[in-house]
């Protein structure tokens, strides 16, 4: 018997070594699939897993220390405030001047609106002896900063600069709103605002205290004693569009009496200065 095979058996081989060999391919086709599939889902579950610890770690509150107990800063007068006279120093005065009282949040819109509109005016009647500022650092809107508490530590370290570096304290008032975040954000950290207060003059080792949160540990405590009581004065009070009552930023008192106009019309701020300055 020949051993050689048919045509047909010939074509039967053929067919199954082709079909071999496209399944072989097939196989190793979807064998690369699988592992390109696998690696960018592995690639994309790394980058999601990344995200999400980043995200994390992003929105963490920053870790605040233990304030220390309630205790009064050394320069503040009667009603808690930060006094300033004609050279810019915390704790002086323009003797006789009519009494601008200021309470401002450094996370307040409003606030930082005030300063770009007035803050030149009102230092310059300052310097001239017209009218002696008041500041009042308060933390109303600490709910702003994501977790933060951006508003307590600022006003914390306008509190350690008026007592540790006074001279430099109306500069510092300026340059914290020159610099101001915007609300709904973290807010500055404690070495930006350190690095604000160096770059108003305040000296490397007051500066630095805020960084270390020093000014924290200080003064939280009292801060947030001032804010309750600031919240609580009626006096202190605005009349909102809604029909609520309450206390809000900027808040402006000129010789014991809230100013109800609009600081942003030219000319009436000083007009109320001059007004005080008359009836006192």
């Amino acid at each position: 018997m020949s051993s050689k095979k048919s045509a047909p058996a010939q074509s039967r081989d053929a067919a199954r070594n082709l079909a071999a060999t496209m399944r072989a391919e097939q196989a190793a086709r979807e064998k690369r699939v699988k592992i390109i599939t696998i690696s960018a889902f592995g690639v994309a579950v790394a980058a999601l897993v990344a995200a999400i610890i980043w995200a994390v770690i992003a929105s963490r509150p920053v870790e605040l220390p233990e304030p220390a107990p309630l205790a009064t800063p050394s320069v503040v007068n009667a009603d808690g405030g930060i006094s300033v006279g004609k050279d810019g120093a915390a704790g002086t005065v323009n003797e006789g001047a009519p009494v601008m009282d200021l309470y401002l949040d450094f996370m307040c819109v409003w606030c930082g609106v005030f300063e770009e509109t007035n803050g030149a005016l009102v230092k310059q009647w300052r310097e001239a002896g017209d009218v002696t500022v008041v500041y009042h650092p308060v933390a109303i809107l600490d709910h702003l900063s994501q977790g933060t508490a951006f508003s307590t530590r600022s006003a914390t370290a306008a509190f350690w600069i008026a007592e540790k570096a006074p001279a430099q304290f109306d500069a510092f008032i300026a340059a914290m709103f020159a610099a101001q975040p915007d609300e709904k954000t973290k807010g500055l950290t404690d070495r930006e605002i350190a690095d604000i207060a160096k770059s108003a003059g305040v000296p490397a080792e007051v500066a630095d205290g805020i960084a270390a949160q020093d000014a924290y540990k200080a003064h939280a405590a009292w801060v947030a004693a001032q804010t309750g009581t600031v919240g609580k004065n009626e006096k202190l009070w605005t009349d909102f569009p809604d029909g609520r009552r309450g206390f809000s930023t900027p808040t402006i008192v000129i010789g014991g009496e809230k100013f109800e106009g609009n600081w942003q019309t030219p000319g009436a701020l000083r007009a109320a200065v001059d007004a005080a300055a008359t009836n006192g």
